[in-house]
């Protein structure tokens, strides 16, 4: 009995310690203002609405698969960055999603601040 309970109370710290964060940062045109987006989960995907924010560089911080798209909602044609990329003049990018690969966004549900407000 106690070997099952000690070999059980092994398994649940290796899954807590094996997730998955994943980070996305974007930036100013003139890199005076930054907001770093995370998801947590091996099995998420965060979609975010950037159209009332500023973009003028997103960089991938260990982000997963990250898709840059001209829609506010994740939805349509995407551009794919790589998970640690960086990529400038991202003005026409509305909504960008990552985490992930092969999991569906969520949906921001026309939740669109600008992010350099949010505290």
């Amino acid at each position: 009995m106690h070997k099952t309970i000690i070999l059980l109370s092994a398994l649940c710290a290796n899954v807590a310690f094996a997730a998955t964060v994943y980070y996305v940062d974007i930036r100013n045109n003139d890199n005076s203002k930054y907001f770093r987006f995370e998801v947590d989960g091996a099995s998420t995907r965060g979609c975010f609405c950037v159209k009332n924010t500023q973009t003028g560089s997103i960089t991938g911080v260990g982000g997963g698969n990250i898709k840059l798209f001209s829609t506010t909602d994740c939805t349509g044609n995407y551009q794919t960055i790589g998970s640690d990329s960086h990529i400038t003049n991202t003005q026409w990018v509305n909504s960008l999603s990552f985490g992930a690969s092969g999991v569906s966004s969520n949906d921001p549900q026309g939740y669109c601040p600008n992010w350099y407000t949010v505290l």
